[in-house]
């Protein structure tokens, strides 16, 4: 097979009454998988063409399914380095989750954790510049997903970028040894695999993505076996493609392919909260 079968079978991540110690733990091996296997690069990259094209400030954004909030962190980080002035709304479904994330982000008066659903996003449309979901579609089922998607494309005024895991057997394989050889941790040694399987392929991702309606999405695949799904604010001159994004490129949106199978891919621009 190309891929490894499909699972469903549930995260700790999306387990309520989780042991505070290890759910910590559990966050900051999921902020070393972001720091180190890409998830970082990704999104800054995004944001350093969109902040070109923005010309009001602040800027606002919205991080769906934020988990520990380590992706605003690091995007707050380095806004003031750049000096540009943001908005970050962190939102995530798990109370649990935030207390973790709140004692991460006190220094960070730039971020607003926000408790809400991914699948009803509480914000009217095109009420956020840019929304950035990262690792978060695969803790959907591919209907859900394709709801997220929409969910986030309604609120996003200019853009926005969700990424995932590519569900391969090179990731499987890198989180299994990541998991064994970086971690102790008894929840990242069941997840971090897990969330492999409870992934999409790139196939999967496209058909959300038309499923969903939307247009002028481009589906991505990037190193480290992650896949982006992009859409850029509207520029008269598009901005060149940086090598960073992507080698393998699609855009998704037109026909309406037939339903795909369950736990399925996801084609649109859905934000979808951890469950």
């Amino acid at each position: 097979m190309r891929s490894p079968p499909k699972r469903s079978a549930r995260e700790f991540l999306d387990t309520p009454g989780q042991d505070p110690v290890a759910l910590a733990r559990l966050l900051n091996d999921i902020r070393r998988t972001n720091r180190w296997f890409g998830g970082y690069p990704l999104v800054l990259t995004y944001l350093r063409r969109v902040v070109r094209v923005l010309s009001h400030r602040p800027i606002t954004l919205l991080d769906v399914a934020t988990a520990g909030a380590d992706v605003p962190r690091a995007i707050a980080a380095w806004a003031r380095r750049q000096q540009i002035p943001l908005r970050i709304v962190a939102l995530d479904l798990s109370e649990e989750i935030l207390a973790q994330a709140r004692r991460r982000t006190d220094a960070y008066p730039e971020i607003t954790l926000l408790h809400g659903n991914a699948l009803a996003l509480p914000f009217p449309d095109r009420a956020v510049d840019v929304v950035i979901c990262g690792l978060a579609l695969h803790h959907f089922p591919y209907d859900e997903a394709v709801r997220v998607l929409r969910e986030i494309a309604r609120v996003a005024r200019h853009g926005f970028i969700v990424n995932d895991i590519l569900r391969s057997w090179g990731a499987y394989l890198g989180a299994w040894l990541d998991t064994r050889l970086l971690s102790r941790n008894r929840l990242a040694r069941h997840d971090g695999p897990l969330s492999v399987l409870r992934s999409f392929t790139v196939d999967e991702f496209r058909a959300m993505v038309t499923q969903a309606g939307l247009s002028g999405v481009e589906v991505r695949r990037h190193p480290m076996f992650r896949v982006a799904l992009i859409r850029w604010p509207p520029t008269r001159d598009p901005p060149r493609r940086p090598r960073r994004l992507g080698a393998e490129r699609g855009n998704a949106g037109s026909p309406t392919p037939a339903p795909p199978a369950r736990g399925g891919a996801r084609e649109r621009e859905t934000v979808s909260p951890r469950t």
